[in-house]
């Protein structure tokens, strides 16, 4: 039996960039991202601190020496984020990010026995100082260090 062979248009996923997710008011919203380049170790950190209306209060973009990894760029951007946030607001902070893993640190003993517990320890005790909530958003919403 004869068939005809008809491609079949695939019909592309639109990639809609999901808005960035502001904090209620009374809170500010600290997005932040690190960056790490496997291929020449270059690492970098990136951190906006911004109001419940998207006005900016600080942007920061810091180069990271001597970084290991992904996670490494995430944990010194969150630390170095939230040391920021308590010098330049007196609101509860919405830290936002797109690691996972870094933010499960902050409610967790995940990663205080690793390599990175230093950093894990210096965050938790940059969050006894303020209320800091986080809030995992996705890569769309958090190009601060790309």
């Amino acid at each position: 039996m004869p068939s005809l062979a008809v491609p079949i248009a695939r019909q592309e996923k639109e990639n809609i960039p999901l808005p960035w997710p502001a904090p209620d008011p009374g809170y500010v919203a600290l997005t932040v991202d690190g960056s790490f380049q496997e291929t020449d170790s270059s690492a970098a950190a990136g951190m906006v601190l911004r109001d419940h209306q998207g006005q900016i209060i600080f942007a920061v973009y810091r180069v990271l020496f001597h970084c290991n990894d992904a996670l490494e760029a995430e944990l010194h951007a969150i630390m170095q984020g939230m040391a920021l946030a308590i010098q330049h607001s007196a609101l509860p902070v919405v830290v936002q990010s797109d690691s996972y893993e870094a933010l499960v640190s902050l409610s967790s003993d995940a990663l205080s026995r690793s390599v990175y517990g230093h950093l894990v320890l210096e965050i938790k005790e940059l969050m006894s100082n303020r209320k800091f909530v986080p809030l995992k958003i996705c890569r769309s919403q958090n190009r601060v260090a790309d």
